[in-house]
């Protein structure tokens, strides 16, 4: 009955020891992720804003005189 106890205990202590280390592992990823996100979100702002400022009246056409046709 001892060495059951202690099998399952030492099952428990290491499922818990490694969700522990996965979770700082994945962690450190979700981190990166969150800090790259920001970082796209500032350069799409400044996009938008470049994207603003240069819409404004284009220049209007040239104007072409020309003779109009006669009719006979």
């Amino acid at each position: 009955m001892s060495s059951e106890l202690i099998f399952i205990i030492g099952i428990t202590i290491g499922i818990v020891i490694g969700v522990i280390t996965i979770s700082l592992f994945a962690s450190n990823g979700i981190t990166d992720l969150h800090a790259e996100i920001k970082e796209l979100k500032i350069q799409n702002d400044i996009l938008k804003e470049e994207l603003e400022k240069s819409s404004g009246k284009p220049t209007p056409r040239k104007k072409r005189y020309r003779k109009q046709p006669t009719r006979k």
